[in-house]
């Protein structure tokens, strides 16, 4: 595991966020349309050699839809979440990015193996979930309403 220091992943997350809000243009945007595509097929079909879950099993309409977890539990939409990260997660006891936030729900909700720090698996979601956000407000560690 890629060790960083908190202000590094905050600024990293600041700057993800930042990069993928803002609107594509030119030639940056056949390639950032393509990893927000690649992300959305991660999200809906890899299992990420789990449970047989994917992203979508949890988090419906590709994220854009409540969701619900295995146990019932209603969870919000993923629209807002590359605009609310990083938050402080109370349980945790620690601030988290996203990038964290979907390392975790791999290997915990999926039961699989995260995607590694800088791939181009983690970065194409990341990608998928800040395209989601396209219009939202940033509001860093704030709440998914």
């Amino acid at each position: 595991m890629h060790s960083r220091t908190w202000s590094e992943w905050m600024l990293a997350s600041i700057g993800a966020a930042a990069l993928l809000l803002a609107a594509p243009s030119g030639a940056y945007a056949a390639p950032l349309q393509q990893a927000v595509a690649h992300g959305r097929e991660i999200f809906a079909h890899d299992t990420f050699g789990g449970r047989g879950l994917t992203c979508n099993s949890c988090h419906s309409g590709l994220g854009k839809t409540q969701g619900h977890l295995p146990n019932g539990a209603a969870i919000p939409s993923l629209v807002k979440a590359a605009a609310i990260f990083p938050r402080y997660k109370p349980r945790l006891h620690k601030v988290v990015t996203l990038e964290q936030q979907v390392r975790g729900c791999v290997a915990g909700a999926l039961g699989g193996k995260p995607p590694a720090y800088g791939s181009r698996t983690l970065v194409d979601l990341i990608a998928y979930l800040g395209s989601l956000a396209q219009g939202q407000p940033v509001h860093i560690g704030g709440a998914p309403r």
